[in-house]
């Protein structure tokens, strides 16, 4: 379907509601991933370089230095590669994505990747009207247009954007009072009206979390570093890729062989002379570099001596990550089209708040996501899946009740993932903003977090695993 051919109701601001319960990091892949990887005995290696993480930021790295002739070892805590990417088959070949999911015309990086691997896209199916259920009312609804005032608040934030440097937005020339300031704090200083505060909110949730809780200043920059609102609030949710993106990591560590070795979490690294040595659970690796592609958070799981800089660590702690649970419903056939209606659907009755299509390309399967906030979850698996099934009767009728398959990745269960996207408070930013992609001596970073275009989506997790892999180039 050309994104041309939409039906022209479609309710772009309800698929910002809903995108805003998970944001396209956009911020996130089977478990039968790479046995041929898997080390189970202890290995002693010396390499280049060695990379922690296996995402798609990690295996970008260790490919562009494979290209260039290093030897180049990869430490993947979880059994599986991909991240924050996790693909699901439910039969007939098809997937679900289980994290990060949408990729859009702007992501040069990501869409080059997959066009190399392989891997194609579809669009995503955008096409009727969205299913409403408020104050326990069943209703269907067409467009909504922004607000003057929306236009106008958006407006000024996206000038506000392009004064600060992509590179080092803490050099901004107004970047002490941005960060000392909250979104929400803009919002009201700049006289936005009550309806405004609250649609801006919905779009806010869509990329980083409650604008009260988000450094202007950061803000400011992750707007930049997308191209503006429209990039970020309707280009970047286009399309999705056929057979689920963490086929794009699978494929890199497959080409890599046993130069990834999985369920090997990290516990230290130790920086020597010339040397790093990490210690992991599968393999002890001695290397000239390393690149560490995590989320800045998640490198708490990690002990290094000697210590990191203290800029460094306080970043790390002031860091933070917003998890949440994301269900997809099979069916045998996406049967809310035949009533004229996108798999868009918006509910104030939990634990559904928000649900899209997710069917596969050629429509042989019906597939129901819904974005579930921990906060409002229910916390018995049995009950929240009897609950989910309710919610999507309430939207989409009876046959919403049988699924033929049911699949749910509670992200705030994983051990190795602290959350899905990443708020950065006030006064964060301009005092330890410098060590996001600075290396600690022997230590490279990598991950979307430092990305300086998308930051937050994979196709700048694309986009930091190939920089920090021309910092080591450089420096070796």
């Amino acid at each position: 379907m050309n994104p041309a051919d939409r039906d022209s109701h479609f309710p772009r601001r309800e698929f910002l509601k809903a995108v805003a319960t998970f944001p396209a990091i956009a911020t996130l892949a089977s478990a039968a991933d790479l046995p041929a990887t898997r080390n189970d005995r202890r290995a002693d290696r010396e390499v280049d370089v060695a990379v922690i993480g296996a995402g798609l930021s990690g295996l970008c790295a260790a490919r562009a230095l494979g290209k260039a002739g290093l030897r180049v070892c990869v430490l993947e805590a979880r059994d599986r590669v991909g991240g924050r990417t996790f693909d699901h088959p439910i039969g007939n070949g098809n997937v679900v994505e289980g994290g990060g999911q949408w990729v859009g015309p702007g992501q040069t990086e990501v869409l080059a990747l997959a066009k190399e691997l392989g891997i194609e896209t579809f669009d995503s199916y955008a096409t009727g009207k969205t299913a409403l259920y408020i104050s326990g009312m069943r209703l269907t609804w067409g467009r909504e247009q922004e607000s003057a005032d929306l236009r106008r608040v958006k407006g000024a934030l996206d000038a506000l954007a392009k004064e600060v440097p992509l590179d080092a937005p803490w050099t901004a020339p107004r970047a002490g009072e941005w960060d000392a300031m909250t979104v929400a704090d803009w919002l009201k200083a700049n006289k936005a009206t009550g309806q405004t505060i609250q649609d801006f909110a919905v779009d806010c949730e869509t990329e980083l979390g409650k604008p009260a809780n988000i450094s202007l200043l950061w803000y400011l920059f992750y707007l930049h570093a997308a191209g503006g609102h429209t990039s970020m609030n309707v280009d970047a949710q286009k399309s999705r890729f056929k057979g689920g993106p963490q086929s794009m990591s699978r494929k890199m560590a497959q080409a890599m062989g046993d130069d990834v070795i999985l369920s090997s979490p990290v516990s230290r690294i130790t920086t020597g002379g010339a040397k790093v040595n990490v210690e992991s659970a599968r393999a002890r690796v001695t290397a000239r570099r390393v690149i560490v592609a995590m989320m800045p958070t998640d490198t708490r799981r990690i002990a290094f001596s000697p210590e990191l800089p203290e800029a460094r660590q306080n970043l790390v702690k002031a860091w933070a990550g917003e998890p949440a649970i994301k269900v997809n419903a099979v069916y045998p056939k996406p049967f809310w089209r035949d009533a004229g209606l996108s798999g868009l659907g918006i509910s104030d009755r939990g634990p559904v708040a928000v649900t899209f299509d997710n069917s596969p390309p050629d429509g042989s399967q019906g597939v129901l996501l819904a974005f579930l906030s921990e906060e409002h979850a229910i916390k018995n698996p049995a009950d929240r899946r009897k609950a989910v099934l309710e919610g999507f009767v309430h939207l989409f009728g009876k046959p919403a009740a049988d699924p033929t398959d049911y699949v749910e990745t509670d992200w705030s269960a994983d051990p190795w993932t602290t959350g899905c996207v990443s708020p950065i408070g006030p006064r964060t930013l301009t005092r330890f903003g410098p060590a996001l992609r600075a290396p600690a001596g022997l230590i490279h970073w990598a991950g979307t977090e430092t990305s300086e275009i998308w930051c937050g989506y994979m196709d700048g997790a694309v986009r930091s695993g190939r920089r920090a892999a021309a910092e080591v180039l450089k420096a070796l």
